[in-house]
This record gives structure tokens, C-alpha cells and sequence, in this order.
């Protein structure tokens, strides 16, 4: 379940702000999980606090994911409560993936706790590190999986959590702010006295690709920093994106509308903004469903600061086809070598209505010139 920054989650309506945080509630506040055939059952104290929670929770998802199935179930004896959530293929990936990012460093959920440890971090932040690689995009097209991945290795420690969002949202922060969620200097040195291997470490937030100021601010903090993209077919990252936002309350137009509305809502925010950062308005950040996926002119941004060297380009179909050869090709960007990860999760992969027929080859036409020109820039074949 992705989550967006603090400073993203601010511009939300309030209703929705107060949404997202039940959400993160209910996945993390269970005490038992329960697999079922179809999907998942997460108990909870039979309280009238929770009851409230879990009312809501499925009163949103209920609309916002329509495919999966939504139940409570009481254990009168034990006093227990249990939500079911059950569905078609996906819904277990779904539910695993939304409990291990908001549990692990990858989007821990929001709390008390979690400021105070960065809180704490701040204080030693001098002698902490600068990242020594950034995932910048793009958004849902895998990033999720590929830090996860990455940060298995024993030669990579990872970020506080995944998604900092230093480079664009927060970029008025002090760099020890920002440092303040990466690993000290003693813990690198540490750990080359007891294995004599690098010790790197990195963050992943995928808005960075899109956002027109990024590189040069990338540049100015840590100019030798690798740079890795993942890219998906444009057609279905949009249709995927559309569906998280779905999921989120954050649309209700239909996605062939929300496709048609997208160049009026981004024109509207350009002309009442003041901000140069335009990007970082709330139009940019969740209706940008075709202007993410012109790839090219995003890469070509990142490409005029920094060396082609220090920027990677893997594809999101060949992550989930072949995970092997595309994480190696990520470890050999950093020169390490090969370590397979525990487990190739995915995540972020909830079920949803196939995408119209008519609606795709709308969007292929769109997007096919882009593509033509991402295959030229990066010397490659068509990617899709």
C-alpha cells in the first residue's frame, strides 16, 4: 500500500487524511491473522473504538475496491472481532504486501514512535551518511518491490523508510534532516571491519523521476550518487495509478473521464499556483495519469545533470518476469555482487477490473510517439 509524504497527505481533504490513517490502523493493529482460502482475517479486541475503525474501513474500501469482499465476524466467547478480506487472485498478494510495508522499513505508518526515533537520528546527523544510490521512479511501477529487494543484501542498509521525499517536498529541510534517516559513519565502518564488503545505502522515492526540479537539487547534495529508474508500460501504470487513487478516495470519475479530464486539471492548478514547484500541487501528484508516462522527457531532465553512467533504466515487466537478471543488473550499477533476496514479494498489487479495450488503444495512440522516442534515447528497441 503505498503512502503518500506528510507534506502530500496535508493537501488531502481532511475526510480522506482521516481515511488514509484508519487504514494504516486496521492493517497494523491487528493481534492475529488468519490465511483463508481467498484472502486474509485480522483480529482485533471486540471494542467499541475498534468496531468504529473497522465500520469505516470497510464502508471506504468497499467503494474504493469493489472486486474484493469485505466482512466482520465476532467470537462472542473470546470477545474478539475479525475482518475478513476476501477476493479474486491478488487479494492475498494485497494483503501480506499492505502488512509488510507498513510494519518493515518500506512505509512504516505513521506515529509517535516513529518521529521520536527520527527525532533521535537528529541528533547524530552530522555523522551520518549521504545516500550513496536513489530509486526516483516512477510511481507504480515497482520501486516498492525493487528497494525490498535491494535492501536484502548484506551490503546495503537501508533507509528509515523507503519514501523520504527530501528532494522535493521537503527540500527546505536542512541536509541533516535528511540524513537523519540513513545509517552513521561508525555502523560503516563497523561493518567493513567485520566483513571487508562495501556498506552503501540508499532511499527510493518515486515522485523524484517526475518532478522537474529534483536533479539539479540531487546533484548539489550527493553528485555521485547512482540513479535507478524502473519503468512500466505507460498504459498500465496509468490504469494501476488510477486504481490506487480509487482505492485512496482520492477519484470518482471513471478512469476514460478521469484520462479526458487529466489536461484540464493540471492546466487549472498551473494557472492558480504560484508555486514554481508546480508539480508538487495536489493535481500534479494524483491526476498526472498520462504526464507521468512520457518518460522521456523525464529521464532527458536527469540526463542533462547527471553522466548516462550514473543513471540505470529497468523495465517493471522484466522485475516481475525475470527478477534475477534485472536485480543483478542493479547490484552490478553499484558493483556488487548477486544476493537473492528471501522472497520475491510482491506488492502494492491489489485486484482490479481489466482496463476497457476501446480505453487502451485510446492510450497506446497517446503514448506510442513517447515511446518511440524513449526506445531512440535509450538506444534500445521499443520497450513495449
Amino acid at each position: 500500500m503505498s503512502k503518500p509524504s506528510d507534506s502530500n497527505l496535508s493537501a488531502w481533504p481532511p475526510n480522506l487524511q482521516v481515511r488514509h490513517k484508519n487504514t494504516e490502523a486496521v492493517f497494523t493493529g491487528c493481534v492475529e491473522t488468519a490465511e483463508l482460502d481467498d484472502g486474509y482475517g485480522l483480529c482485533y479486541p471486540d471494542t467499541p473504538a475498534w468496531e468504529e475503525k473497522l465500520e469505516a474501513f470497510i464502508s471506504d474500501w468497499r467503494v474504493g475496491s469493489p472486486n474484493m469482499r469485505f466482512s466482520l465476524r465476532r467470537e462472542v466467547d473470546t470477545h474478539r472481532v475479525w475482518l475478513e478480506i476476501t477476493g479474486p487472485e491478488g487479494t492475498k498478494q494485497f494483503v501480506e504486501g499492505a502488512r509488510y510495508m507498513l510494519t518493515s522499513h518500506l512505509n512504516p505508518a505513521g506515529s509517535l514512535m516513529f518521529s521520536l526515533r527520527h527525532g533521535l537520528r537528529f541528533l547524530t546527523s552530522p555523522l551520518r551518511l549521504k545516500p550513496d544510490f536513489v530509486v526516483i521512479g516512477a510511481k507504480k511501477c515497482g520501486t516498492t518491490a525493487l528497494y525490498d529487494y535491494m535492501t536484502q543484501h548484506p551490503a546495503i542498509a537501508p533507509a528509515l523508510k523507503k519514501e523520504i521525499y527530501y528532494f522535493n517536498a521537503f527540500h527546505g529541510r536542512s541536509q541533516y534532516w535528511y540524513r537523519a534517516f540513513f545509517p552513521t559513519l561508525f555502523e560503516r565502518m563497523m561493518a567493513k571491519g567485520r566483513t571487508a564488503q562495501p556498506f552503501l545505502t540508499g532511499e527510493a522515492t518515486p515522485d523524484y523521476l517526475y518532478q522537474r526540479e529534483c536533479p539539479e537539487r540531487v546533484r548539489h547534495l550527493i553528485p555521485k550518487a547512482q540513479l535507478i529508474a524502473i519503468l512500466r508500460n505507460p498504459v498500465d501504470r496509468a490504469y494501476s495509478f488510477y486504481n490506487h487513487n480509487l482505492r485512496a478516495g482520492l477519484e470518482t470519475l471513471s478512469f476514460e473521464a478521469a484520462i479526458d479530464a487529466e489536461e484540464e486539471r493540471l492546466a487549472e492548478e498551473r494557472e492558480h499556483m504560484v508555486d514554481p514547484d508546480r508539480e508538487n500541487g495536489f493535481a500534479f501528484m494524483n491526476y498526472s495519469y498520462k504526464a507521468r508516462g512520457v518518460y522521456v522527457d523525464q529521464l532527458t531532465n536527469w540526463a542533462d545533470v547527471f553522466p548516462t553512467q550514473q543513471l540505470l533504466v529497468l523495465k517493471t515487466e522484466d522485475l516481475f518476469k525475470d527478477p534475477e537478471t534485472t536485480l543483478r543488473r542493479a547490484f552490478d550499477s553499484l558493483d556488487l555482487p548477486y544476493h537473492a533476496p528471501a522472497k520475491f514479494r510482491k506488492m502494492n498489487t491489489a485486484p482490479y477490473d481489466p482496463l476497457q479495450p476501446h480505453v487502451r488503444r485510446k492510450l497506446e495512440d497517446h503514448f506510442a510517439p513517447h515511446n518511440a522516442r524513449l526506445a531512440k534515447f535509450l538506444g534500445t528497441d521499443p520497450l513495449w
